[in-house]
């Protein structure tokens, strides 16, 4: 009996969600059909909301270029949320440890957005506005929707920056500027190798989000990458903006849009504490060689170690089967000879200065092939079908030549045992290369740190 129960409770408690599953479906659609025409009236905005994207601190941005006479070209864009009650109208900032030679100073103004449009009247006006967005990279083409930028007007005490905002930010808004500046002081130069160690401004308040793009001038070498720049965006010229009255510059906008974005290599953080700054370090040279002369020395360093400690083992190998063998010499025959011609040998120092220098020829063949490519030197003929499947060929071979040459010389003079020692001894080599390789060569920015103070 309580069986039967229990599957009635269950058949009734199954048929009562059912219904209620239904009538809510029922009347989702009934809810929509009514609501639908409306809806499709006006255009629902498509955004996110913007109102805490700033509510726990600042957003600082940075470019910055280094220049062969250990000069640094940074430009900042600063986006200033005012929290407070009462308008903000001063801001100041302080740039540590430099001296400043150059410095100009812009606020933008940005106009607010339209997020609804009214399709249904004529010319489609705006009914709905928000904020702009100060964190967010802009560049206006024209028309109605242009920053404005007015020239900030600022007092310095020591390397504090008093500024004078010449539009005052409301309560709950915010806005940004633009800080571009150069000096000296962030490099220092050693014997043609130039370590930077660049920090970015302190301010009294925290910083929520932070990037630094960094990059040289287009004859030097940052070390991780190659670039090129072009100054004139780089730097905010102080004759972009005339007067000190807002107004729109599209010289500007290409400038601000690029601030933080543009840069071989880009570093960021979140979360500072107020007074506390970022610091990137990194090194840039005029050349390849001396940028990378102490990975150079290292490497060849642990090669030798490498080949030195290979040879101790094969002189111990060598004298022990010396001994072992002393009581056979007068009977060796031509078999103990080809059996002796035959066995893997990894530890002969022949063999593994062969294999290392197919390894580093491979290297050689490469970096050639990358500038090659790098330069366009024969960017006319590769989207020729049968010229670019001939490179590939040619590609090919040229890599199984230098492979198999070597190892194929070394075993028709001293037996194929000691030819397939050099094949395994190139496999080991190239590991060896691929580990030092990214640990020395790619590091990129050497450190990243955050001082507070």
């Amino acid at each position: 009996m309580k069986k039967y129960i229990k599957q009635s409770l269950a058949l009734v408690l199954v048929l009562g969600l059912s219904l209620s599953n239904l009538g809510g479906v029922v009347m989702a659609q009934e809810t929509s059909s009514s609501v639908a025409p409306d809806i499709g009236r006006i255009m629902p905005p498509i955004y996110q909301d913007n109102a805490s994207s700033l509510l726990f601190g600042q957003k600082h941005s940075y470019s910055v270029v280094f220049r062969g006479n250990g000069e640094a070209i940074t430009s900042a864009k600063i986006v200033i949320p005012n929290r407070e009650e009462q308008s903000l109208s001063e801001f100041s900032f302080e740039i540590p440890k430099v001296n400043v030679s150059e410095i100009i100073m812009y606020q933008i103004q940005l106009p607010k957005e339209c997020v609804r449009y009214d399709y249904n009247a004529p010319n489609n006006p705006c009914i709905e506005y928000r904020d702009p967005d100060y964190g967010r990279d802009y560049y206006y083409y024209g028309g109605s929707q242009q920053a404005e930028y007015t020239r900030v007007k600022y007092t310095k005490a020591g390397n504090i920056y008093n500024l004078n905002l010449p539009n005052p930010i409301e309560p709950n808004k915010s806005s940004a500027i633009i800080v571009s500046y150069s000096t000296k002081g962030y490099v220092n130069e050693s014997f043609g190798l130039y370590k930077f160690n660049f920090e970015t401004i302190k301010v009294a308040s925290r910083i929520q989000d932070i990037r630094v793009a960094v990059d040289v001038d287009s004859d030097l070498l940052l070390k991780g990458k190659q670039s090129s720049v072009n100054y004139n965006d780089s730097l905010v010229s102080s004759d972009a903006i005339p007067s000190d009255a807002g107004v729109a510059s599209r010289e500007l906008d290409r400038v601000v849009s690029n601030i933080g974005r543009s840069g071989s290599i880009i570093k960021e953080s979140k979360s500072l504490a107020p007074n506390e700054t970022f610091n990137v370090k990194g090194e840039y040279a005029k050349n390849w060689f001396r940028l990378y002369l102490n990975e150079i020395i290292i490497t060849i360093i642990v090669i030798v170690i490498i080949i030195s400690i290979i040879y101790f083992i094969s002189k111990y190998i060598s004298t022990k089967n010396k001994k072992n063998s002393d009581d056979n010499t007068k009977n060796k025959d031509k078999t103990g000879s080809i059996i002796n011609k035959n066995s893997i040998h990894l530890f002969d120092l022949t063999n593994v200065l062969v294999s290392l220098g197919t390894a580093v020829l491979l290297i050689i063949v490469n970096i050639v092939l990358r500038v090659l490519n790098q330069y366009n030197i024969w960017q006319s003929l590769i989207y020729d079908p049968t010229f670019s499947s001939l490179i590939s060929v040619i590609t090919n071979l040229l890599y199984a030549f230098i492979l198999l040459a070597p190892a194929t010389m070394v075993g028709l003079k001293r037996g194929w045992g000691n030819a397939l020692s050099v094949i395994i001894l190139q496999f080991i080599w190239s590991i060896i290369i691929l580990i030092l390789y990214p640990l020395l060569f790619q590091s990129g920015l050497n450190e990243v740190m955050l001082y507070y103070r």
